[in-house]
C-alpha cells in the first residue's frame, strides 16, 4: 500500500489517483479496520497524524481515535503514514498505546447452542414485541427482532422451542446490549418448568 501510493505521480490520470488517495485512507488489518483522518492545522499547510481503529465483534462496532504529534507537508503524506502507524498500533509496537482492550472475548461460562426460535417478550412498562431467538444458553441468549429495546430493560421472555408442547419462560431477562436490530439477553429468574427443562 505504502509503496503503491508513493508511486502515483503527478502524471496519473485523476480519477485513478483519487481511487488510490481514499484506498489509503483506509485498510483492514488483522481484524480491525484502519481509517485515516489527518486533521489540517489551521496556522499552516501542515498535517497532523490522526486515525480510527475500529472492530465488529459479538457487542457491535467498537471505534476509537489515536493521534501523534507528527507533522507532514501533504494530507496524502500524513494517511500513509497514519495507516502505518495503526498498524504498529495494532501489532503493539507503539509504547503507551494499545487495542487489545477493544476486541472483547467470549467468555461464556455455558455452551450456547445456535437456535432459531420464535420469541415473544414484554416489560413492565408495556413494551410487546415479537422475535427470532439467534441463540440461546442457560445464562442467556440472543434476540433479533424490529422492537426497539434498549441496554438495562427487563423483559419477561417465553420461548417457543419445536417439539415442546408449553413455551419456556424467563420472568426476568436483562437486556446486556444492543446491535441494529439484534440484542443479547442475560437470564436472571426463569420460570420454574423452564428450571425442570435445563436440569436445574
Amino acid at each position: 500500500m505504502k509503496d503503491l501510493l508513493a508511486d502515483v505521480g503527478e502524471g496519473e490520470p485523476a480519477a485513478e489517483r483519487d481511487v488510490l488517495r481514499e484506498m489509503g485512507k483506509t485498510l483492514e488489518y488483522q481484524g480491525y479496520t484502519i481509517q485515516s483522518v489527518p486533521q489540517h492545522l489551521a496556522d499552516g499547510e501542515k498535517w497532523q497524524l490522526r486515525i480510527v481503529v475500529s472492530v465488529d465483534n459479538h457487542q457491535g462496532v467498537k471505534a476509537r481515535e489515536f493521534s501523534a504529534d507528527v507533522m507532514y507537508a501533504t494530507e496524502q503524506e500524513a494517511d500513509i503514514h497514519g495507516i502505518a502507524f495503526g498498524q504498529r498500533l495494532i501489532d503493539g509496537k507503539v509504547e503507551g498505546q494499545s487495542v487489545m482492550d477493544m476486541k472483547t472475548v467470549d467468555r461464556r461460562a455455558t455452551p450456547r447452542l445456535r437456535v432459531q426460535f420464535r420469541t415473544t417478550f414484554s416489560s413492565s412498562t408495556k413494551k410487546e414485541g415479537m422475535g427470532v431467538m439467534l441463540d440461546l444458553s442457560s445464562g442467556g441468549c440472543r434476540v433479533e427482532s424490529p422492537v426497539a429495546v434498549e441496554p438495562g430493560l427487563l423483559l419477561e421472555l417465553r420461548i417457543y422451542a419445536p417439539d415442546i408442547e408449553w413455551p419456556l419462560m424467563i420472568d426476568a431477562a436483562n437486556v446486556q446490549w444492543v446491535s441494529g436490530q439484534t440484542f443479547g439477553l442475560a437470564f436472571f429468574r426463569i420460570g420454574r418448568w423452564s428450571n425442570s427443562v435445563w436440569g436445574r
